[in-house]
């Protein structure tokens, strides 16, 4: 059971690595959210930065098979999709600048690595139980 929990947290660890390489201003995003608003901007932002950091947890307490590992990374792998989606979308963040195709690429290969991990986890749950 221990290795699988390795891969669920390596799993997770690639989830917050892809959104990473995503950064604003970057070579993959290069959209223009300077129409948002400070305290939307910067809601968001934090968001984000949270997410990575709870990503971060939550690869260490699946290495130390946490009891409410597998939950909380259902969670994050959630919050994942609901990320890409409502970007891809076009609900939100709206930018005057169209997404690139490497951007759609790359959003829709992180919304199925967030579904895989959601799905990973699930089943972990299920052998565990």
């Amino acid at each position: 059971m221990q290795d699988i929990m390795i891969i669920a947290s390596l799993l997770v660890f690639f989830n917050v690595m892809l959104l990473a390489i995503l950064v604003p201003g970057g070579p993959i995003e290069n959209r223009d959210f300077s129409k948002l608003k400070g305290v939307v901007f910067w809601g968001f932002n934090l968001f984000l930065i949270l997410l990575g950091v709870m990503s971060f947890i939550t690869c260490y307490l699946l290495l130390i098979a946490h009891p409410n590992a597998i939950f909380i990374t259902k969670i994050i792998a959630v919050l994942y999709f609901i990320v890409y989606i409502i970007d891809l979308a076009g609900i939100f963040p709206k930018s005057p600048t169209k997404m690139s195709k490497p951007l759609i690429l790359f959003e829709i290969i992180n919304g199925s690595m967030a579904v895989f991990l959601f799905l990973f986890v699930t089943a972990i749950g299920h052998i565990g139980s």
